[in-house]
């Protein structure tokens, strides 16, 4: 537990389930810091339960890389789901067994673009709202890019 000392240094405990921001690991940490505080060798499901223990009982203090980051939100939901086209433009496939999901998704959403663990699908569009995410992959090129995929 004292490999997450610098961690959770970086957040101050709230006693309230209400947050200012989401916290997704890879946005907050640079990968100098994963390795540093053993966070990159967490399995993904351990990853998931540290970034929802953090979002209930944490607030962050700086958004420094989410300040840099242009916000963005879906823009079109097609074939119920299947694709989804970004408000830089760029358009998404949805792995099938999100598409269940994807489907209810509706205009505008902000989403949040960090990576996941599927070869297949090997981006996560998380809704930055309800911290719901869907696997995707990139099908076409960005007209800005956003911190994350290129």
């Amino acid at each position: 537990m004292l490999k997450y000392v610098s961690l959770l240094a970086a957040c101050s405990i709230a006693y309230s389930a209400s947050l200012n921001a989401l916290i997704v690991l890879d946005d907050v940490m640079s990968q100098e810091d994963q390795k540093k505080t053993g966070v990159s060798s967490l399995t993904y499901q351990q990853k998931v339960a540290l970034e929802d223990w953090l979002n209930q009982y944490c607030v962050m203090k700086k958004v420094k890389r989410q300040q840099k980051q242009k916000q963005l939100f879906l823009s079109i939901n097609i074939d119920g789901g299947q694709k989804i086209q970004l408000s830089d433009n760029s358009m998404w496939q949805i792995s099938p067994d999100d598409l269940p999901t994807a489907a209810t998704w509706i205009t505008p959403i902000p989403i949040q673009i960090v990576p996941s663990n599927y070869p297949d699908y090997p981006w996560l569009l998380v809704d930055t709202q309800t911290g719901v995410s869907i696997k995707a992959k990139k099908i076409s090129p960005t007209t800005s890019t956003p911190s994350g995929p290129s």
